[in-house]
């Protein structure tokens, strides 16, 4: 029940971050959505792996994935649904605990947060590249073969 109400409330925060950063509201429900399946999907993977690098991973393809069929299906870009819904996997905790630790002379779990908060933020920023590379060959595929082309 827990996992449920994470998930409503990484919908929630993926909407009110994208009406803050100005994204149509007719696209707000897909954005939240978007967001609240890569949540699910990190919860899932970190409840089953207990990596939170792997699950960041794993819940940033899912949104990457989610944010390319959105814009293809509304013919807009696709930063108008991966930028809010990546939201809930930004590693602001972890930036938290890095200063926290700092301030409080614990330097070991300092460095132990900043090398998993530089980790997350990596396999973020990897995983959004890959699905990109993905969704680009497959758009120049369908144009080298003429599948893209209307008769």
């Amino acid at each position: 029940m827990e996992m449920l109400w994470q998930c409503i409330g990484a919908f929630v925060a993926v909407a009110g971050f994208g009406t803050v950063l100005g994204v149509p509201r007719k696209f707000l429900l897909w954005a939240g959505i978007d967001g609240a399946l890569g949540w699910m999907t990190y919860l899932l993977v970190f409840h089953s792996t207990s990596s939170v690098v792997f699950g960041s991973f794993v819940g940033a393809v899912v949104i990457s994935t989610g944010a390319h069929i959105c814009a293809r299906i509304f013919k807009t870009p696709v930063t108008l649904f991966l930028i809010p819904a990546n939201m809930t996997l930004v590693p602001g905790a972890g930036m938290y605990r890095i200063v926290y630790n700092i301030l409080n002379s614990e330097n070991g779990m300092a460095n132990f947060y900043l090398l998993q908060t530089l980790q997350v933020a990596g396999v973020i920023a990897l995983a959004i590249f890959i699905v990109n590379v993905i969704f680009s060959s497959v758009a120049a595929l369908k144009k080298m073969t003429g599948a893209g082309r209307k008769h």
